[in-house]
């Protein structure tokens, strides 16, 4: 049975939150704010959380940082904003996906049960290694280095750059990729490839990051030389 903390200052969303999702089968904990939340993270790591970005005190971002030095536990961000910043923010911090407020539980649901199964099969199974150069994706553990130096990419980065790396020289659709990654419910969040994209030419440096491609209104593709 999945443990799931909720974390909003709003009682009402707190309560609805947890009704339905105790009644699907989950445990649930609460939080009232970020600090509180972190108390409740450090008596016992949940499966799942779901964050309110707006609170008194430490803001969502915050305590979103300070889960991804302790943990890659899958974090789906709650917000009453729409505004592209701050979900390129909350997504850069290490969340998992952005749930605008208000939202139909069914379809919060669906987020839930998608991450979930994200993560449950984030471990690829394939003892196998990719190389470029001193670029090294393993997948069998999950980790991309440089040189031996473990890039630390999250759960989300990893599973973007395998699956292209699986399919070298390879244009691999949006859709097919939201789909492969995020799961079929996320078809129509092509933002979020750029924005995760970024990040992992970011971690992998100048000289690994041309090996990701963009190709234009259709995908992305990975390069086999530099």
């Amino acid at each position: 049975m999945s443990d799931v903390l909720v974390v909003d200052d709003d009682p009402a969303i707190r309560k609805l939150v947890r009704v339905n999702l105790e009644k699907r089968g989950y445990t649930v904990r609460v939080a009232a704010d970020g600090t509180k939340a972190i108390d409740a993270i450090k008596h016992q790591l949940p499966d799942l959380v779901l964050l309110d970005i707006v609170m008194p005190g430490l803001s969502g971002i915050d305590v979103c940082l300070w889960i991804r030095t302790q943990s890659d536990v899958p974090i789906i961000v709650l917000s009453a904003h729409d505004e592209e910043d701050l979900m390129i923010r909350a997504l850069d911090a290490g969340a998992d996906d952005y749930v605008t407020k208000p939202f139909s539980y069914e379809a919060l649901l669906a987020r839930v049960r998608a991450v979930m199964r994200r993560a449950a099969g984030s471990q690829d199974g394939a003892d196998r290694q990719i190389k470029v150069g001193d670029l090294l994706i393993d997948l069998d553990a999950r980790r991309v280095l440089i040189g031996g130096v473990d890039l630390q990419f999250t759960r989300t980065e990893f599973a973007l750059l395998a699956e292209l790396a699986k399919n070298p020289e390879t244009v691999l659709k949006h859709g097919e990729l939201l789909a492969r990654v995020w799961g079929p419910e996320y078809h129509d969040e092509s933002h979020y490839l750029y924005i995760y994209f970024g990040r992992i030419r970011s971690k992998l440096g100048s000289k690994y990051a041309d090996l990701l491609e963009t190709v234009p209104g259709i995908g992305y593709l990975f390069r086999t030389s530099l």
